[in-house]
């Protein structure tokens, strides 16, 4: 079991009326009302069953090296968003790239959407993956949200599958589904697209 951060809460920069911090199992009921529509068809269905969100806040307490983290939006006492996110894993399932950061997915519930909430998610994310070494962040995303993420930074990849050569072994994140987008965000000016014939490689990492 490698570090375990404390994360305090965090408000959005912009004077919205939430805060956001890590998941509770009292927040169980909120989570599994709002994300499920973060996933869709990559998966989306397992969030509405307490016990598996309930087995996966243990795992993100005491599994990977307590680096996978499920984070909440909260307005008053109520869950109005959830992030989950984490190191990328190796082809063994167990070791961390800690070089590279996967948000897998955030959600907003709908009537309150466009009031900050997934972008303090997203920035809480980043902030406790930097602060484990990531310098490349990924995230697979549906289309709708591709304009949010590149809003902020993120550029999309082409073709199904990121390439990224890291000290633990080349990361490969294959994608969902033809619709989805995989989007990738550089914390390295070193770092740097390249097309290859399973789609786009990222270099540049080893040498930064």
């Amino acid at each position: 079991m490698g570090r375990q951060k404390k994360n305090k809460p965090r408000r959005p920069a912009a004077g919205g009326s939430f805060l956001v911090r890590d998941a509770l199992h009292e927040d169980i009921p909120g989570i599994c009302a709002v994300m499920p529509e973060a996933f869709g068809l990559m998966g989306g269905a397992p969030w509405t069953d307490p016990a598996y969100v309930a087995e996966g806040l243990e795992v993100c307490a005491a599994g990977l090296s307590g680096r996978q983290k499920v984070k909440v939006a909260l307005e008053g006492s109520g869950v109005v968003g959830c992030s989950f996110s984490g190191l990328a894993l190796a082809g063994d399932g167990q070791t961390a790239h800690t070089q590279l950061g996967i948000i897998h997915g955030i959600a907003v519930r709908p009537d309150r959407r466009r009031h900050g909430a997934a972008s303090a998610l997203l920035t809480t994310c980043e902030d406790y993956l930097g602060d484990e070494g990531a310098r490349v962040m990924i995230a697979e995303v549906r289309p709708r949200a591709v304009g949010f993420f590149a809003a902020r930074g993120y550029a999309t990849a082409s073709g199904p599958a990121l390439l990224i050569p890291a000290p633990a072994g080349t990361y490969v994140h294959q994608q969902s589904t033809p619709t989805t987008a995989l989007m990738w965000k550089s914390r390295s000016a070193a770092v740097a697209p390249q097309p290859s014939g399973h789609g786009t490689t990222l270099v540049g990492l080893l040498a930064s």
